[in-house]
């Protein structure tokens, strides 16, 4: 069932009903006195009065005036700050689960993920929340030690042949106008033992996919990697073909959503050339970086199932925070609102394009076209589709959308959602799938339906920060030993992640 969820998606959008009531009688009070005062002035005016009465008399309106607007302003901003006291924001608004008994052993050891994040006084607001998150990630740009690793990966031509459960590098025409140069960040590095005595090569890792133009310093953010790293967890973040600050492509091949077959070859990568034999790896999709997240889980998952003869990679668990789900429609202004989606319309076309144009014109000048002139994301991500391996959008999204294959995914999986997130609408969790391979079923009804699938749905935490801590949303930095926000999201995974090497240890000998 879905939860119950106020839509504040109108003219009150900053606000909640209650709010807006309360700001309204503050107003309401405004326009009592300014029709009082208008009256005094009316028939002082038409008496026969001396100037100095006039302006006294005036001067007394227009301070009631004065008062009047400060009791308006105060009343709102009273009730903005008092809203948590009569609208809960505080927890879940539902957990799905999926049937394994050992979900329940993952939810006694990490306890955050029932619990919740409680949002901070002054920034319950889905939009406030993203003010000191941002700044907070800005100061911490640049400051973690990656160790920095070039990998060349490569691309089939025309992926709309065959099948994406297969690895399709494998038996595909490979140009070499394909192949291009990612870079994996890693901390604490490989060769860093005596720095860092407590981690080896078979230390659990994190493959981290980042979000639209995001990179390892900023994922968005990167306060989970300082949490993984207080728990003996290494992170290996991914900078897909370009997401590398200040490097440009080098072949006319890009996803906005990330490319499955790149993410392939960079795990064989790791695990066969950095880890330590059976070593625990875990993959972790924010935002936009959900999705080549649960593409490859379906995908990978559906071989194991139908060709248990074949390699493919495997993991002991893995997050997706605040994921889309159908990416045919997830970037459409009524599900990704504004002014998001015309900010990051102008700035992926300024990251992926016109920092590329001249290779992706040398391969198709007319899809250039179309992605600047795009006038929305989900245009955008359209016209983008021959530069992702597919001749159209329409082979695009039967090749590579997440929901395709989702009831295959048997890797424990928790996923963060918030009801009041403003780039992935809750909605589109709840929504009829469209798709026959569904059988009428919702996105979250068919993760109910899974095995080892978790949900956590949030009634506050907006697209990422889930800031957490009424009085006090500060912790600790593992690393330097000042103080950062406190991320229920980020706590909630680590947590997650702990708790999956204990119940799901097994997963490592896949």
């Amino acid at each position: 069932m879905k939860p119950y969820y106020l839509n504040t998606d109108d003219a009150w959008g900053l606000m909640e009903p209650c709010t807006a009531l309360l700001f309204t009688i503050g107003l309401f009070i405004y326009s009592i006195i300014q029709v009082w005062r208008r009256t005094i002035l009316f028939f002082t005016g038409a008496k026969e009065v001396t100037t100095t009465t006039m302006e006294k008399k005036k001067k007394k309106v227009n301070t009631e005036a004065l008062w009047s607007k400060r009791l308006a302003l105060s009343v709102a901003f009273l009730a903005y700050v008092l809203r948590p006291l009569y609208i809960d924001k505080n927890g879940l608004a539902e957990l799905i689960r999926g049937s394994d008994p050992k979900l329940e052993q993952i939810l006694k050891l990490a306890p955050a993920i029932s619990r919740g994040p409680e949002p901070p006084l002054l920034l319950h607001n889905r939009h406030l929340q993203f003010a000191p998150w941002m700044i907070q990630n800005e100061f911490h740009n640049g400051n973690i030690p990656f160790e920095e690793i070039y990998f060349n990966v490569t691309g089939c031509l025309d992926k709309s042949i065959g099948d994406i459960g297969d690895d399709r590098t494998a038996v595909c025409d490979r140009p070499e106008e394909m192949t291009d140069e990612i870079r994996f960040d890693v901390f604490p590095p490989f060769d860093s033992s005596s720095e860092y005595p407590q981690f080896n090569s078979g230390s659990p890792v994190i493959l981290f996919e980042p979000g639209l133009r995001c990179h390892s310093q900023d994922m968005p953010g990167n306060m989970i990697i300082r949490l993984a790293y207080e728990k003996g967890i290494r992170s290996i973040a991914i900078n897909r073909r370009g997401h590398i600050p200040n490097q440009v492509l080098k072949a006319p091949r890009w996803n906005l959503f990330g490319d499955i077959d790149d993410l392939e070859q960079t795990y064989w990568h790791i695990k066969e050339n950095l880890l330590a034999p059976n070593t625990a790896i875990f993959l972790h999709g924010i935002s936009s970086g959900c999705a080549v997240t649960v593409t490859a889980l379906a995908a990978w998952d559906k071989r194991r199932l139908l060709f248990p003869e074949k390699k493919t990679p495997s993991f002991v668990g893995a997050v997706t925070v605040t994921p889309g789900y159908d990416t045919s429609k997830v970037l459409q202004p009524d599900r990704f609102k504004e002014p998001y989606n015309a900010l990051m319309t102008f700035a992926v076309k300024d990251h992926f394009i016109m920092k590329n144009e001249k290779v992706l014109r040398s391969f198709d000048s007319s899809a250039v076209d179309a992605a600047l002139e795009a006038s929305t994301l989900q245009e955008f991500l359209d016209a983008s589709a021959p530069f992702a391996g597919y001749p159209n959008a329409s082979e695009y999204f039967k090749g590579e959308n997440p929901v395709n294959d989702l009831q295959y995914i048997d890797t424990p999986t928790f996923v963060l959602n918030s009801l009041d997130d403003p780039c992935c609408n809750i909605n589109n969790l709840y929504e009829t799938s469209p798709y026959v391979n569904h059988e009428g079923r919702s996105f979250a009804q068919i993760v109910r339906d899974s095995k080892r699938g978790l949900i956590a749905v949030t009634k506050t935490g907006s697209h990422c920060p889930f800031l957490d801590g009424r009085w006090f949303p500060f912790i600790k930095d593992p690393l330097t030993g000042k103080w950062m926000l406190k991320s229920w999201a980020d706590e909630a995974s680590v947590e997650f992640y702990v708790a999956a090497l204990q119940v799901y240890d097994e997963r490592r000998f896949m």
